[in-house]
């Protein structure tokens, strides 16, 4: 459950910042310690309390802000508005709720090596991106409609592709490899901490490719969710330290 709840996030994560707005997808994957101190409930049995209600009730209505805020329309309002969110939007939420089921899991699994929890991950991440593409792959084959396009072999001539093609495979596998060896190691509150500075980072990139900038309702909502995510770091910490 370990490998397929992180190898779900990676796959769902990057295909999202591959195809959609990168500082829109990491403020709605960071509604993942919401998600983790939902699952905590169930799975490891902490008490929902005031903070963690305060941080998924602000979660929430920041999600919303970005989701949906712009769809609405008073004169006519009609409930479909709650599912027309784009794919990458989707694929964040869902990369953001794996990765939080991971991290509560890697927590109630006391009893297994934390080596072996490592490599779980690091293989649950190359299985399910494998069978997704092999399926992707099948059915582009027998002709039918694939969910990603099918890879042509033309670019791989191209020493420029080439080069940021392995740059791109160098720089994601190890920021995995010390990302899983990191949370192999440290308390989850500290690691959702430190990936927060991916916000900062994902700032920088997306001014420096010039991408489409946020607007209002999106940067509020964006900042809403970092407010519920801090709330739910400092809440976990303080049950940590108890």
């Amino acid at each position: 459950m370990i490998a397929i709840s992180y190898g779900i996030t990676n796959l769902a994560f990057n295909w999202a910042i591959a195809e959609g707005n990168v500082m829109r997808v990491v403020f709605l994957f960071y509604l993942m310690p919401i998600w983790a101190q939902i699952f905590a409930i169930f799975l490891i049995k902490e008490k929902l309390t005031t903070i963690s209600f305060i941080g998924i009730s602000t979660a929430t209505f920041g999600a919303f802000l970005i989701l949906i805020y712009n769809q609405i329309n008073i004169e006519e309002f009609s409930p479909e508005i709650f599912f027309s969110i784009s794919k990458e939007d989707f694929l964040a939420i869902v990369g953001g709720i794996f990765f939080g089921l991971g991290n509560v899991l890697v927590r109630k699994a006391i009893k297994i090596k934390s080596l072996l929890k490592t490599f779980a991950i690091f293989y649950g991440t190359f299985f399910v991106a494998a069978v997704f593409l092999l399926v992707n792959l099948t059915y582009s084959v027998l002709g039918k409609s694939t969910i990603l396009d099918a890879v042509i072999m033309q670019p791989f001539t191209d020493i420029k592709f080439l080069l940021i093609f392995s740059s791109f495979v160098v720089g994601l596998g190890l920021a995995n490899f010390l990302l899983q060896l990191g949370a192999s190691k440290l308390p989850v509150f500290i690691t959702s901490t430190l990936l927060m500075f991916e916000i900062l980072v994902a700032l920088v990139s997306t001014t420096i490719l010039q991408e489409a900038p946020l607007i209002i309702n999106e940067f509020i909502g964006g900042g809403l969710i970092l407010i519920a995510a801090f709330l739910m770091i400092t809440n976990t910490w303080k049950i940590s330290k108890n």
